[in-house]
């Protein structure tokens, strides 16, 4: 995911709507209509997630026996926490220009997934993803690289939560 920070503009879609649209791409468009709606415009942050990895998510979440109808909020909170671990993924530098802006970005992007997360009524998935978050977050304070991939994260808890 790349992070642009510009003036509040509407998220782009990544994908035309039309009428020759897949059902990946209203998905994607739906889950970003989600997030346009709650990322606050002051904050000035601009998602733009590559398409390629919202589909591979989608994919993932469908192998997962996902619902359709909860897929679109199911990709918003994962572009959520992608977004805000993203933030906190480049190393610290006091000279970095940006740094107390991916911070407080990262941070309001993990509160956001949080609620937005809540507020769906996804407390279980939130359970389920803590301790990988928490691993994530450690192994970078370690000065590691995650070993663990969030997508996989999620297909674990998704799958978990299914044979229970």
């Amino acid at each position: 995911m790349n992070t642009v920070y510009k003036p509040y503009t509407p998220i782009r879609y990544l994908v035309s709507p039309s009428r020759g649209a897949s059902m990946n791409d209203t998905m994607i468009r739906e889950a970003l209509e989600r997030l346009q709606a709650e990322i606050d415009p002051v904050t000035h942050i601009w998602l733009e997630p590559e398409q390629t990895m919202l589909v591979e998510a989608l994919n993932v979440f469908k192998r997962c026996g996902v619902e359709p109808l909860r897929l679109p909020r199911m990709l918003a909170i994962y572009i959520l926490l992608a977004s805000a671990l993203e933030r906190h993924a480049d190393p610290l530098s006091l000279d970095d220009p940006e740094l107390t802006r991916r911070i407080l970005d990262g941070d309001y992007l993990y509160s956001l997934y949080i609620q937005y997360a809540l507020t769906c009524r996804e407390e279980p998935l939130l359970r389920g993803l803590a301790p990988f978050v928490k691993k994530i977050q450690i192994a970078r304070a370690l000065g590691r690289s995650a070993e663990i991939r969030l997508l996989h994260a999620f297909e674990q808890v998704l799958t978990d939560s299914k044979e229970a």
